[in-house]
């Protein structure tokens, strides 16, 4: 397949945190449609961090990022890529927030920019689209762990 066709193409990204010791290194990775992976590698060992710096969570040092064959620099670059690439967090504390599920699931929506009806809509489809109906209309605080992991 071409370069125009990467999903995601990262050259030569370096990252750190306040320290100053590179977490990520001069990291080149090119992941095209179709393709499947593993990230695998121990606690601290970058894992996280590429995933925030794909998404614009966090901004490398040096090295490009390019999402669907665009450069991303800035917020706004970023934006349209979160439309097609999720994130889910380790701990699913730290991904429900609303008081209930159909209120989470609408908060992807309405952040993207849709309507307070499209939100609704697509947060009323999504569950039954999941085979898990039954947890719209749950309160979050109150899931069980495997729940939690489930609906985030």
């Amino acid at each position: 397949m071409g370069r125009n066709n990467l999903i995601i193409n990262l050259e030569g990204v370096s990252f750190s945190y306040s320290s100053g010791k590179p977490v990520i290194d001069n990291l080149s990775f090119h992941l095209h449609p179709g393709d499947r992976i593993g990230l695998v590698g121990p606690n601290g060992s970058g894992k996280t961090t590429l995933f925030h710096i794909i998404l614009g969570l966090l901004k490398p040092y040096s090295g490009t990022v390019k999402l669907f064959g665009r450069h991303a620099k800035e917020e706004k670059d970023f934006r349209e890529a979160r439309k097609r690439i999720g994130l889910l967090f380790q701990d699913p504390d730290d991904q429900l927030f609303s008081p209930t599920v159909l209120e989470d699931v609408a908060f992807g929506p309405l952040n993207l920019g849709k309507s307070p009806e499209e939100a609704k809509d697509i947060a009323l489809n999504t569950p039954a689209r999941l085979d898990l109906s039954g947890f719209k209309d749950r309160i979050t605080y109150k899931l069980s762990g495997g729940e939690k992991r489930l609906v985030s």
